[in-house]
């Protein structure tokens, strides 16, 4: 269960992140070199009413669609900018019009880069599924839907889906006056797990692990790093830390391959992947996956790095 402290809800460690360390990417930001890529990411875009159950597409950042027991589910979709950034070039685009109706839609925080507006007027939803305090917010870009609000490790049934929300080291915020005033949080949808942003805390990895022993596929933030704000962003060699913490049989980094937001290099992520990680897979953006196929597998899709 999450922790307010008066009208703000704290980090399970009672961690403060602060504005502190991303003032200093701000100015860092502009000297990174090769924050974008020379060239358009190759993607496949697919017929996403054909997903099979036990499949699942990554369309970049942390937007993923899953279809589990005849549901599809899909993860903070944005297909626009984040705030002020703009999106890396893709070889094609994704046609919102042409998607299937997402029967759960889970969204981990308010973050621009995760809760995006024009995305969500473009989608198809039944259902939302978001941590504590955001179906104000959710409510005025989508109309007429059912939004659920978890607190951490409360689960809700949904039909053959267990669908519950654990602990993030992280923050809220969509303005300067409303920080942490709506929960962040990852969840788990039956054994799948989803990361969400946060930082790396050991305890609170050990304790999802002991509440949720089922996970088997590890979705873990693995971009958007820096020494400036690790308390929120997990570097990459704790987030290979945290997979083992959780004891999956699958990682599968996400959190990168369409924007940079902070000082590394655009492909450093996928590098970092192939260099020091196993049992890590990530494909093509926009390509149908079966999760079964992907056990045991290392492989970074070329199209994530130079």
């Amino acid at each position: 269960m999450s922790t307010k402290v008066k009208s703000q809800f704290i980090n399970g460690s009672n961690l403060k992140t602060s504005f502190k360390g991303l003032i200093e990417i701000i100015k860092k930001v502009r000297e990174t070199p090769r924050r974008y890529p020379g060239h358009p990411i190759f993607v496949s875009v697919d017929n996403y009413n054909n997903l099979q159950n036990g499949q699942y597409v990554w369309f970049g950042h942390d937007s993923l669609m899953f279809k589990i027991h005849n549901k599809i589910i899909m993860v903070d979709p944005i297909f626009h900018n984040a705030a002020l950034v703009k999106p890396f070039a893709y070889t094609q685009s994704f046609d919102l019009s042409l998607f299937p109706i997402i029967d759960c839609l889970i969204l981990t925080h308010n973050h621009y880069d995760h809760i995006c507006k024009q995305t969500l007027k473009q989608l198809k939803v039944l259902t939302v599924f978001t941590p504590l305090n955001n179906a104000k917010l959710i409510s005025t870009f989508i109309k007429n839907i059912s939004i659920h609000e978890l607190d951490w490790f409360q689960s809700f049934q949904f039909e053959d889906i267990k669908i519950t929300c654990v602990p993030g080291q992280h923050y809220s915020a969509r303005s300067g006056c409303d920080r942490n005033q709506a929960l962040w949080g990852g969840f788990c949808i039956n054994d799948i797990y989803v990361s969400g942003d946060t930082g790396f805390n050991e305890k609170m990895f050990i304790s999802i692990r002991q509440q949720l022993p089922q996970i088997q596929y590890c979705f873990l933030e693995n971009g958007q790093y820096s020494e400036n704000w690790q308390a929120q962003h997990m570097l990459p060699h704790q987030t290979y830390k945290a997979f083992e913490l959780l004891q999956g049989i699958q990682m599968f980094p996400i959190h990168f391959g369409k924007f940079c937001l902070t000082t590394h290099e655009w492909d450093e992520p996928a590098k970092y992947a192939l260099e020091h990680a196993e049992r890590i897979f990530a494909g093509q953006i926009g390509k149908i996956y079966t999760l079964s196929e992907c056990i045991g597998q290392k492989y970074i899709d070329k199209s994530l790095y130079d």
